[in-house]
Order: C-alpha cells, then structure tokens, then sequence
C-alpha cells in the first residue's frame, strides 16, 4: 500500500507539470536510463497514454523498412516467328486399321483454318445463331468439296462447314500419308463431323437434338454410309464404323449427292 501511495503522489506531482515540463521530465528520465529499453509494450509511454494526465505524445520518428528490390528479371525471349500459315492449324491424330503395302496408312492430319464462331452480316432472317445451349434449329450443312491425293506437297482435301447463323466456312485438311480417294473422304468427313460435335459440346448442346445435311461427291460413300452397298475397301472398314457410330449421335442426317439433292438420306 506505501508503495501505491507514493506512485501516486508522483503522478499527482506530474499532473501539476505544464507540457513543456512533462517532457523535459521524460526525456530526463529515458537519457538517465530509469526508462529501461527492454520494457513491455503495455507499459511504454504510459504517460502519453494515460487520459488522467493528458500529456501530448512525444513526435515518434517513422520506422522506415528497407525494401530489397527484387532481383532483374531476365528480359523475354521473343518467341519466333510460325512459319505456318495464317490460318489456325491443328493436328489430329487418328488410329488406323492394318493396312497394306499397296496402301499407305494415313497416321494423323491437319486440320487448317478450322471452324470458328463467326457472324455473317447478312444472314437469312431464317438462319439465325441458336440460343446458348441449343442446337441449331435448321440443319448444319457439311460438304465435301474436294480431294487431291496426288499433290507433290502432300495429299489434302477441303470441306465447307454452314453452321445455321454463321458464315460459312471452308477447312482444309492436309494428310500425312498418300491415302486412297476413298480413304480420303472417308477422312475429311470424320473430320467434319469431329467439329460438329465439338462446337455443340462447347456449346453445351446435345448432339441428339442437332439436324446434318452432308453433300458428298461420291456416290459410293453414300452407297456405303446408308447400307446400300458393302464396303468396296475392306481396310475401310473401321473407318466406316466410326463414322456410322458419329452419324448416329445426330438426331437426324441426310446424305445428298452434290448437285442432285436426293442422293440418299440417313
């Protein structure tokens, strides 16, 4: 209790202090070391903190925190140039059947200036884009346009694409091996409907709900995709399946013969 009674006198004597006279105290008493450095945090500075006393806080110089920059980072390495055409390419790789060696295998291709989402400014008030999550209302139209096997630069063909709302829009499709014409089609039309079936599911669309019209130059594919006529090339087979199983996704699908618009339907 003594002790008490004396703490309190000083601050009642402290009280009576004018400010200049506070902190003349306060700096008398850190110089003199009765301020130990090592105090705890909820007794430095009491005075200035204490409400009863309403002493000024003595200015306290800032903390400045030295910031190491960060080391240089190594400036970018230009990437080069693609040396590939203008057109988006993107290349597929396709398991193939034994075939033999009379007939090379096909063992990927490369898809250039593949389908983009792309408005036409002057679309058939008919045809217009569908809703988010909905396949088109009228048929997507696929067309083989044409196949040339024998190019000295490689094998390639070329198939139009006419998603309802959309430019239509021509892919060509470049081979890695020298395949047959028939081959050939066979690719580009697996290929074509490859695309459909991404765009729709990117689109978040069923592809049950979806309409194909498929203009094809060779009556013999239709012969063969509609069960008319066998397969002529049994190495084909496979690839006939799969592109049967693709057309089987579709709600429906029609086969035309280029130029005669009832060549056949599925």
């Amino acid at each position: 209790m003594a002790d008490a009674a004396r703490i309190q006198t000083i601050v009642e004597a402290i009280g009576r202090l004018s400010p200049a006279e506070r902190r003349n105290l306060a700096r008398r008493l850190r110089v003199s070391g009765l301020l130990a450095a090592d105090e705890l945090a909820t007794d430095r500075q009491r005075l200035s903190v204490a409400p009863a006393l309403g002493v000024t806080p003595p200015p306290v110089a800032p903390v400045v925190a030295q910031v190491i920059p960060p080391p240089a980072a190594p400036p970018p390495v230009a990437a080069p140039e693609p040396q590939a055409p203008s057109a988006s390419a993107v290349r597929l790789r396709m398991a193939t059947p034994p075939t033999g060696s009379d007939m090379p295998a096909v063992s990927g291709r490369v898809v250039l200036g593949s389908p983009q989402h792309e408005e036409a400014p002057d679309l058939d008030p008919h045809d217009m884009a569908p809703l988010p999550g909905r396949a088109p209302e009228r048929p997507i139209v696929i067309a083989l346009r044409s196949a040339d096997t024998e190019a000295r630069d490689g094998a390639s063909g070329v198939y139009m694409l006419h998603w309802p709302g959309h430019r239509p829009q021509s892919v060509q499709v470049r081979f890695s091996g020298r395949p047959s014409l028939e081959q050939a089609h066979y690719e580009m039309l697996e290929t074509a409907l490859q695309a459909v079936m991404r765009r729709l599911r990117d689109s978040q669309a069923d592809a049950s709900t979806a309409r194909l019209e498929i203009y094809l130059t060779s009556d013999q594919l239709i012969d063969e995709l509609i069960g008319e006529e066998p397969v002529a090339d049994a190495r084909l087979m496979t690839q006939h399946d799969r592109v049967v199983d693709l057309l089987d996704r579709f709600d429906d699908w029609r086969l035309l013969r280029t130029g005669d618009p009832q060549a056949g339907a599925g």
